[in-house]
């Protein structure tokens, strides 16, 4: 039986794939706009953005809200075999992580927040949000919830550069002992799109860690959301 014709579409993706598989595309290029494509190839804007959608879905390549499409980095990772923060295990890998304010509040904590940390409804909470980067690219959106006298020892820290294991136990004075996570996928709302420079609705890995003392008792509530074109868990697992 003779093969049925590829679609356009299909022609073009493959044409791209080989371009970034053999380097003629190199990890962070640019690719040329929608409208150069659609001039080049003498297809229509639907059949790139169909091809794009394909190379994207490969993990092939990102897009950048307002910046158009470019080759994928090698993802960066993380291996979970122990706790440690970000900061720490991308040294090993040689990636620089950095970490951005975006908000720094006393408030009441939500009940979920209560309920974790085993605080009275209503308790008073810090809130801390962070924009985290690698290698100067956006990552992760954190959101983190501490208790009270938590949040009055480490008031004036500056977090950017720091993992927060390690601004809890040397400026707070704690032992932290486990962390419990949890993982799964998600899609990215338009505050989380705008911070980490994706579409609206583009696939994020979702986390959520609770941070336990070595006494056992809860101090830490955290939730992330990361580039899932960027960023990888990895588990080592024995029998």
């Amino acid at each position: 039986m003779a093969e049925l014709p590829q679609s356009l579409h299909a022609q073009l993706r493959d044409q791209l794939r080989a371009r970034i598989l053999d380097g003629r595309l190199a990890p962070g290029a640019k690719l040329p706009s929608e409208s150069e494509m659609t001039a080049e190839h003498g297809v229509s804007r639907i059949t790139v953005r169909q091809a794009l959608g394909a190379l994207q879905a490969e993990g092939l390549i990102v897009k950048l809200h307002g910046k158009g499409a470019f080759v994928s980095h090698p993802k960066a990772s993380q291996t979970l075999n122990r706790l440690q923060g970000l900061n720490e295990a991308m040294a090993l890998e040689q990636h620089a992580i950095s970490s951005q304010r975006l908000a720094w509040r006393e408030m009441k904590a939500p009940a979920a927040v209560a309920r974790q940390l085993k605080l009275d409804s209503g308790e008073t909470v810090y809130h801390l949000q962070t924009l985290r980067y690698l290698d100067r690219e956006p990552l992760s959106v954190n959101s983190s919830w501490l208790p009270r006298f938590l949040g009055e020892r480490l008031a004036r820290v500056d977090f950017s550069q720091r993992d927060l294991i390690d601004v809890f136990e040397h400026e707070g004075g704690l032992k932290i002992g486990e962390a419990q996570l949890e993982i799964g996928a998600g899609v990215a709302n338009a505050q989380q799109a705008k911070l980490l420079q994706l579409e609206p609705g583009a696939p994020v890995l979702e986390v959520e860690r609770l941070l336990h003392l070595a006494d056992g008792g809860p101090v830490h509530v955290e939730t992330a959301v990361y580039r899932a074109d960027t960023f990888r868990y990895k588990l080592n697992l024995r029998r």
